[in-house]
């Protein structure tokens, strides 16, 4: 039986989210993961979709032939595993020799760099990768496209920065966030990579009006605003752990980036949204049935694939400035 989505780590926050936003807009479903009991439980949760149940799949990553099998079901792979630097690879291997397209919601540099490494191969094996399809990583690329629009040209140096409200803190992301910290304060000086000890660096930016201590960390968003802002000297930044504590009941996520234009104009743009996990979930699903609607070969992040407008059509709000304090552009 081929279903439109398998959804990997189906009894997680954000799988079992995903899953019901797909279910909602008609999609048919398999719920992918170690626990069959666990499964079932999800799949009665989201109920009959076009009067059919979720099928349940048991499956374990590090089995090939059975994943190689769940994989070649499915229309399109969304993986929510993480960390993914270490489960991911077995799934893109197992979704390249099988032509089918895969999404994931990864934000470890590595593994997103790993993945957007496998261009060439995606092209000749004809199918679609998309890896940081969550908040954060498409937050951030959103806003560094809106800047280069604005900039008619490539940006100089470049800062980006998420602030996600954290309702949900669960055991996936603590254990990625554990595997990515040890690669320290990174970021791209002179177009090279430059690791300095964590917590290096640190700044105080202004999002959703608020001043924040922010630190450069090793995430997606680094890799993602380079490549589509084309700046040698980028920074992506995230909460300092005092701040992550201190707004622990946030309900509005924030994204902000800040670059120079050719001209010499300092552009800056924000982005408002819901809770982190729930902007996350409509980010995962919105692109997944777009790259099951047809989409370019390739291994990609979602916005350089999908245009800036994936994350307003999810219903978050960006505003661009041409200059500090005048403003230039509201988009929704």
């Amino acid at each position: 039986m081929t279903v439109d989505v398998v959804v990997l780590g189906a009894t997680g926050a954000a799988g079992g989210l995903i899953a019901a936003r797909l279910a909602e807009r008609g999609a048919s479903v398999a719920l992918a993961g170690r626990d069959p009991g666990r499964l079932a439980t999800v799949a009665a949760r989201l109920g009959p979709v076009a009067g059919a149940e979720p099928a349940i799949v048991p499956l374990d990553l590090t089995a090939p032939a059975d994943l190689t099998s769940a994989v070649a079901s499915a229309g399109l792979v969304l993986n929510t595993v993480g960390p993914f630097a270490r489960f991911a690879p077995p799934v893109v291997d197992a979704c390249l020799r099988t032509g089918t397209p895969y999404v994931d919601l990864a934000n470890e540099l590595p593994a997103v760099m790993a993945l957007l490494d496998r261009h060439e191969e995606a092209v000749e094996a004809g199918t679609t990768l998309v890896t940081g399809a969550g908040f954060g990583l498409a937050a951030t690329e959103a806003l560094v496209l809106r800047l280069r629009e604005q900039a008619a040209g490539p940006l100089g140096s470049l800062r980006v920065a998420a602030a996600p409200a954290v309702a949900r803190d669960t055991a996936g992301t603590r254990a990625t966030v554990a595997a990515t910290l040890p690669e320290g304060a990174t970021t791209y000086a002179a177009g090279r990579l430059v690791r300095a000890p964590l917590g290096s660096g640190a700044a105080s930016l202004t999002l959703g009006g608020v001043q924040r201590s922010m630190i450069p960390l090793p995430v997606g968003d680094l890799e993602a605003a380079r490549r589509v802002g084309g700046a040698d000297d980028v920074t992506a930044y995230g909460p300092a752990p005092a701040d992550r504590a201190s707004r622990a009941a946030a309900d509005v996520s924030y994204a902000y980036a800040e670059a120079t234009a050719p001209d010499g104009r300092v552009l800056t743009a924000e982005l408002s949204a819901g809770e982190g996990v729930a902007v996350t979930a409509d980010l995962a699903a919105e692109t997944a049935l777009r790259v099951l609607a047809g989409a370019a070969p390739g291994a990609w992040t979602p916005c350089a694939l999908l245009g800036a407008g994936l994350v307003e059509a999810v219903g978050c709000t960006v505003t661009v400035t041409g200059a500090p304090g005048r403003h230039a552009e509201v988009s929704r």
